[in-house]
């Protein structure tokens, strides 16, 4: 009998072991460092002396982001390089105020490589031109109205927060000054430097460096996907579109207007939004929950803009997807691992997801081009397809051949309504810069007053033009 007790007690004690080895499985870094990034040099006139040092001749480094790195062993091809919030650095995705592991480590373990950013005059990144002074001003209980953990000493109802007194005096250390006045181009020319730096990657921002983040997808194209949590301000429209203003409890929200070009950089990357709970439909008197109405509503009208021109865009409330009493901290709430599963599912659903050493993605990547291009025939999206026609494409159907310009010109006036094509198969060949796509559809389309449906083998040709691809020729075939 004894023996048989001490062999269940070893089979319990392997149990739990093997449990918590599966909660807290071994994490394999193959690479980590720091660097800084970007930046200026302020240098002072005149000549250095060593044996009287005065300011003369001196320099002063500053305005560079600090990045934190690292590498898993078996790394995915495309990082995640994660932006902190206002008052916030990189510990917003290194933990959790009550302990648990953060977006970084639970990334890591998904094998994505992780780059971490202090932007500049922020924490790592703190060196900054300006004297500045930092106010003592006790604060704390506003930001915790302002960021939807409570009102008050009243938490929000289900709050996905940890209630106990040393999370709350975790969360509130984690606050962080500015050591001098934030400065979007600053910023944004730091983290573009660091793309420049690292090559390809996704964008992950929170909050204050949501619109920031837009501004320096436009800046730098190594920039393959955004996802945003919660942004706040800085929502880019093409001139002329901008929304009017929005007035809440908690201020005005301005739309911000750059050039239409600009703007429909942001529609060749998918772009996802995920905000969280206690955001109200109607205007409320709250500064925390109502200053959110009016965010939530500018994403939106965001969305709709870079979708009007073909672009891929999302907005995620999570409440309307039975995810409740979520913070503005999304990441570091109680259900972490369920908001990451959600964006991780998000990267693989958009072919985002690929490891260094998997075949390239080509193929894929001019299949999703070809389909969206169907539904802009389809939309008579004029603008999308002009920045993917080739200037000297050419268009060959049953009744004749031409160019870009008459092909553009057919689409927008319906002289050809490509109403809507039904793909069977599709093949693509790939040799070095040209990718050839091979459809068998079935397309229904308005020649004039008629509505015609036919069977065709459509051959399109893509041409590689830096990191963008240009279709260069197609082809009509009708299937008997």
């Amino acid at each position: 009998m004894k023996q048989i007790i001490l062999s269940l007690f070893a089979l319990g004690l392997f149990s739990f072991s093997n449990a918590q080895t599966n909660e807290k499985s071994l994490l394999t870094i193959q690479k980590q460092g720091v660097f800084a990034v970007g930046g200026t040099v302020v240098e002072a006139e005149g000549t250095y002396n060593p044996n009287n040092p005065k300011t003369e001749g001196q320099t002063l480094h500053v305005d560079h982001a600090t990045v934190q790195y690292q590498i898993p062993a078996d790394a995915r091809k495309l990082p995640l390089v994660f932006w902190h919030g206002y008052g916030q650095t990189v510990r917003t995705w290194q933990t959790t105020a009550d302990g648990r592991e953060g977006f970084q480590t639970i990334f890591l373990r998904k094998n994505y490589p992780v780059y971490l950013i202090d932007q500049p005059r922020r924490g790592q990144g703190g060196r900054s031109p300006q004297e500045t002074t930092i106010p003592a001003t006790p604060n704390e209980q506003y930001w915790l109205g302002m960021f939807r953990i409570a009102k008050g000493d009243d938490y929000m109802s289900n709050v996905q927060f940890d209630k106990s007194p040393e999370t709350l005096n975790q969360f509130y250390r984690q606050i962080s000054p500015d050591l001098g006045t934030i400065d979007f181009e600053v910023n944004t020319d730091a983290v573009s430097a660091l793309f420049d730096k690292i090559g390809n990657g996704i964008l992950v921002t929170h909050s204050h460096s949501g619109g920031q983040g837009w501004t320096t997808a436009i800046k730098n194209e190594n920039i393959k996907a955004i996802v945003s949590y919660e942004p706040g301000s800085g929502f880019v429209f093409p001139e002329g579109e901008a929304p009017s203003a929005m007035e809440s409890a908690g201020g005005t929200l301005e739309a911000v207007s750059v050039s239409k070009a600009d703007f429909l950089k942001l529609t060749k990357i998918p772009i996802i939004i995920y905000y969280g709970d206690f955001i109200p439909e109607t205007p409320s008197e709250f500064y925390g929950t109502d200053n959110w109405r009016t965010r939530l509503a500018m994403a939106k009208l965001f969305v709709a803009t870079i979708n009007k021109y073909g672009g891929d865009a999302k907005v995620v409330h999570l409440p309307e997807i039975g995810i409740k009493g979520n913070t503005h901290f999304p990441m570091s709430d109680l259900n972490n691992k369920e908001i990451a599963k959600l964006m991780a599912d998000w990267l693989t659903e958009k072919g985002l997801d690929k490891t260094s050493n998997s075949e390239t993605s080509m193929d894929e990547e001019i299949k999703t081009l070809s389909k969206a291009k169907w539904q802009w025939m389809a939309d008579k999206n004029v603008d999308s397809l002009s920045n993917l026609f080739h200037e000297k494409a050419k268009f060959v159907h049953m009744g004749g051949t031409w160019g870009t310009e008459r092909e553009l010109q057919v689409i927008k006036s319906g002289g050809i309504w490509y109403k809507k094509a039904d793909v069977h198969n599709v093949s693509v060949e790939i040799f070095g810069n040209t990718a050839i796509i091979w459809n068998e559809i079935t397309l229904l389309a308005v020649v004039g007053n008629n509505e015609v449906s036919n069977r065709f083998m459509v051959t399109e040709v893509y041409q590689k033009n830096g990191n963008d691809w240009k279709l260069t020729n197609l082809t009509f075939s009708k299937l008997l």
